[in-house]
């Protein structure tokens, strides 16, 4: 009995019950599944959105449209002047549009207020100063004109001026007519004078005019007032005596006007008049001639 060794033969692969291995395959379609959740869509822009972004921008051009209009300057000012008794408010508000319609004070960045100032003072010598506002949010601006009173009206060699509350000449006296009541001085110092020129201090004046005030509570009638060529000197005449008398414009106006209405009354109670003149030019003291 012969026995069998297999194992030198091949050994047979089971392959019963089992799948054949796959020699081919087929591809998907390319365009993705019309309902797989894990497709790549495209999201859709709502009308909202496209809404508010014109909103937004319709916004923005109101802003710089407004911005815009609150830079511009009107060339209708608001004409705040403190006193009106040489030119109307019409003269200066037609003057100050005249350069507020110039390129460079259209707008309140190129907005000079310097020029405007400086324009405004050489047409009108009256004006001592000029402040101008320029709001925020509108367009108009406000300029307020420091105008000092007229006080008297100077008398000399040139012709007669009207000199203001800080002694300049501000104009003549014929151009001027509302002030043709201001008392007169007569002015002998020689002293050439023009248009805008300063011819006294603003303390002169002050003396002047407090002179001028206790007179007249005094009831002293005045003929004349003169400068004569002596520095700081005023001579005064009175209609009721033929001396005149010396004033210091240096000095304290209160304190001579005080001495010169003493000694006027004592000469009247005794009867003893000065023939040429009575000086009261030094405090606590009268001289007379």
């Amino acid at each position: 009995m012969a026995l069998f060794s297999n194992k030198n033969q091949p050994r047979k692969v089971q392959t019963e019950g089992r799948r054949s291995a796959l020699t081919s395959y087929y591809r998907s379609d390319q365009s993705p599944a019309a309902g797989s959740p894990f497709a790549k869509k495209t999201a859709k822009k709502p009308a909202r959105r496209y809404l508010f972004g014109l909103l937004d921008i319709v916004l923005i051009c109101l802003v710089l449209a407004g911005v815009g209009y609150s830079l511009m300057v009107s060339s209708n000012p608001k004409i705040n002047a403190s006193d009106l008794s040489f030119h109307s408010r019409a003269d200066y508000q037609s003057a100050a549009a005249a350069q507020l319609s110039r390129l460079s004070n259209r707008n309140k960045i190129t907005f000079n207020q310097q020029s405007l100032a400086a324009a405004l003072q050489m047409q009108f010598p009256e004006i001592s100063a000029v402040s101008v506002e320029l709001p925020l949010l509108s367009q108009k601006p406000t300029i307020d004109l420091t105008i000092p009173k007229a006080s008297f009206t100077l008398s000399g060699q040139g012709g007669d001026y009207i000199v203001n509350a800080v002694g300049k000449a501000v104009a003549r006296a014929a151009q001027l007519p509302k002030n043709s009541s201001l008392p007169t001085i007569q002015d002998s110092s020689g002293y050439q004078i023009n248009d805008g020129s300063q011819v006294l201090s603003a303390d002169n004046v002050s003396f002047i005019n407090t002179l001028l005030a206790e007179c007249q509570r005094a009831k002293v009638p005045i003929a004349s007032l003169t400068l004569p060529a002596v520095p700081q000197e005023l001579d005064l005449r009175t209609k009721d005596q033929p001396y005149f008398v010396k004033f210091y414009l240096g000095g304290d106006a209160l304190t001579e006007t005080g001495q010169f209405l003493a000694a006027r009354q004592r000469f009247k109670n005794t009867s003893q008049t000065p023939s040429q003149y009575l000086d009261v030019r030094v405090a606590g003291k009268v001289f007379y001639k």
